[in-house]
């Protein structure tokens, strides 16, 4: 790297930022001591007992769900059109879904391959992505906090190959259909949040006489929205649940995804089943990864996916994105074509978010992803847009986290220039 005087006084500001803020985090901490509060404590009174159940109030007030549809290796440099009647040549694919969808290029900050996780807003190491941060606030009581499908996604161990930290996603739609639509789990067996609140109200009883008449009152608002959401648990559990045979959808036994249109038709039926998990309201949370973040898994004119890039040039690899454009714009499709239990299109209540872990294939930047948001859902954009910003993916992902009124954190991301909220 050259270092410019540039550089060196961009690193003096960030070196004075932190110790600011290292300076602010003291003089808390100071504060915490001095009123008797242990920071065992705190930890759980203040930041899960009043944080996280206010978010979870916030984002119940009515059914919202959110769903990531992961492309590898970027896309071709010209991949937003210009306006929703005027497609480039690779976002073609996109053209009759294209008046909601608002496309915005995303800093990665990874240039090349190794940057998975930053597309859902994680980091290289295993750690808690959008999925999982939003899972249990905007579904505490669905029977599944999150469902994670891929289609030719699964790679050979390497450190950020997979787009959630842990775990592999499904990659068999049988297996899905089998695991999702064979019998129902408990209501809400797969969370851990309610014994996380018991130890919440636990912790807040033991400092209730250090507390202000203020934070009192703060501190009941609290337990409210502990109490709304474990009657929403209760409320479901006696409710009827949902007929799974109904819900279920026509998924064939048997295909071939040896070539890239049969990979582009398996990772559609994985989108098939995410529809009617929605559906039914068997959960709010859903990701489909397709593809790794070598490219590996998919074969075009000869190539695979990561060779496409070194070796087939523009000519091979721009075609072979665009092919699998169709799936995120037959995805959206879907949404708005399927009702919900009320009987409204589910793309009304849902948020699709497009996701890469780099640029442009071919130059392996890291600006330009290709990231996109649909939905019709009140306070998002609704309408055609297109954008090119200097924002990273935390920023993207705290901003939709933000339009699902879910108030989660993503390293200090604010939203930046996204643009994505109405």
């Amino acid at each position: 790297m050259k270092f410019t005087k540039k550089t060196q006084v961009s690193e003096k500001a960030v070196e004075s930022q932190a110790r600011s803020a290292q300076k602010e985090r003291r003089s808390f901490l100071d504060l915490v001591a001095k009123s008797g509060v242990a920071s065992s404590t705190l930890r759980y009174s203040s930041l899960l007992g009043g944080v996280m159940t206010a978010r979870y109030a916030q984002a119940q007030d009515s059914p919202k769900r959110v769903v990531y549809c992961y492309i590898h290796s970027g896309s071709p440099g010209d991949w937003r059109p210009s306006s929703a009647s005027n497609m480039s040549s690779s976002s073609a694919p996109y053209a009759p879904v294209a008046d909601i969808c608002n496309f915005r290029g995303v800093d990665t900050e990874v240039a090349g391959h190794g940057g998975a996780r930053q597309a859902l807003g994680g980091n290289y190491s295993p750690g808690t992505t959008a999925d999982g941060k939003l899972g249990p606030i905007l579904g505490p009581s669905s029977y599944y906090t999150t469902m994670f499908l891929g289609s030719n996604a699964a790679d050979g161990g390497a450190g950020a190959g997979n787009i959630i930290g842990e775990g592999l996603p499904i990659e068999d739609p049988q297996q899905a259909l089998g695991k999702f639509f064979g019998a129902l789990p408990e209501v809400g067996s797969d969370d851990t949040y309610k014994k996380s609140f018991e130890a919440q109200k636990r912790a807040v009883e033991s400092i209730k006489k250090k507390l202000s008449s203020t934070e009192l009152d703060r501190l009941d608002a609290h337990f409210s929205a502990i109490e709304k959401i474990e009657q929403r648990i209760t409320d479901q559990s006696t409710a009827a649940a949902p007929d799974l045979n109904a819900c279920k959808p026509n998924i064939p036994g048997g295909y071939d995804d040896s070539s890239n249109d049969g990979m582009v038709e398996h990772a559609k039926l994985q989108a098939d089943i995410i529809v009617a998990a929605f559906k039914c309201d068997l959960t709010r949370v859903g990701v489909l990864q397709i593809g790794n973040h070598q490219g590996g898994g998919w074969t075009y004119r000869g190539y695979d996916g990561h060779s496409a890039a070194h070796s087939g040039g523009a000519g091979v690899w721009n075609a072979m994105m665009t092919e699998k454009f169709q799936v995120p714009a037959y995805f959206i499709d879907q949404l708005r074509k399927t009702r919900d239990s009320n009987g409204n299109a589910l793309i009304d209540s849902t948020v699709f978010c497009q996701v890469s872990c780099f640029g442009n294939g071919l130059s392996h930047a890291s600006t330009n992803a290709p990231f996109l948001v649909a939905t019709g859902m009140s306070g998002f954009r609704n309408s055609f847009s297109s954008k090119s910003t200097g924002a990273t993916t935390r920023d993207f992902h705290f901003e939709v986290a933000k339009g699902l009124g879910a108030d989660v954190d993503f390293d200090g991301a604010t939203g930046g220039d996204v643009d994505l909220l109405g």
